[in-house]
């Protein structure tokens, strides 16, 4: 048990930095567009987070750890786990599902909220096996069924974040292999004609001889007989 105080004790400050980071968080970058069917699971899996928040915040306001058997440097830090609990339930975990909302299920602010849910329900565990050891089962039972939730949730919004990756890196495939069918398209055509008739070929003429033909010589005429 002194390990899990101890674990406690030095995820304070996380969880509180958490909580800040979602009280003065940043505009999330454009959504990338999801199928409606994935779109309808996320909306669910953020209800049910809502009301594993809502029915967790309940059950830590019912906590009397100043009446838990344990050492008053126990209860303290047990008592301050609670506190940053608290404030991380009420602050942060809506800031992320209003950032998660607003972007369309982008898959940056998804993972966002899935990371703070995976240290609340560390803590929120340990916390459980506290009161278990230190306090009523009164106290223990409902913990116990609001981390079982939580982990449920959780594991739903894991199941989305996959869904929308791959639906994303899908969506950037067309359009590499629709850009490059335009650019192949857009390529100038060479065409190259087979049958184009060679060019003739001039020979040069044989001169002719210049020597003109010599004159036969005339007949003598002959003298007639007398």
């Amino acid at each position: 048990m002194a390990k899990v105080l101890a674990a406690l004790f030095l995820g304070l400050l996380l969880t509180a930095t958490l909580g800040a980071t979602a009280e003065a968080r940043q505009v999330q970058q454009p959504s990338t567009p999801q199928p409606q069917q994935v779109q309808a699971n996320l909306d669910l899996v953020m209800e049910q987070i809502q009301r594993v928040a809502l029915a967790t915040t309940g059950d830590l306001g019912k906590l009397r750890i100043e009446k838990w058997k344990a050492d008053s440097e126990q209860k303290k830090q047990m008592q301050k786990v609670v506190d940053s609990l608290q404030r991380n339930i009420t602050y942060a975990i809506p800031g992320l599902i209003t950032d998660v909302q607003n972007t369309k299920g982008n898959v940056s602010s998804t993972f966002k909220l899935y990371h703070n849910l995976n240290v609340v329900y560390e803590f929120l565990s340990s916390l459980a096996e506290a009161a278990g050891a230190y306090g009523k089962k009164e106290e223990y039972e409902p913990l116990v069924n609001d981390a079982g939730a939580l982990d449920s949730a959780r594991q739903n919004l894991s199941s989305y974040i996959e869904q929308a990756a791959s639906n994303y890196e899908s969506k950037m495939k067309a359009q590499e292999n629709a850009a490059a069918s335009d650019t192949q398209k857009a390529a100038p055509k060479v065409i190259v004609d087979d049958e184009t008739p060679a060019k003739p070929v001039h020979k040069p003429k044989k001169k002719s001889s210049q020597h003109p033909a010599k004159a036969s010589p005339s007949p003598t005429p002959s003298s007639s007989p007398k």
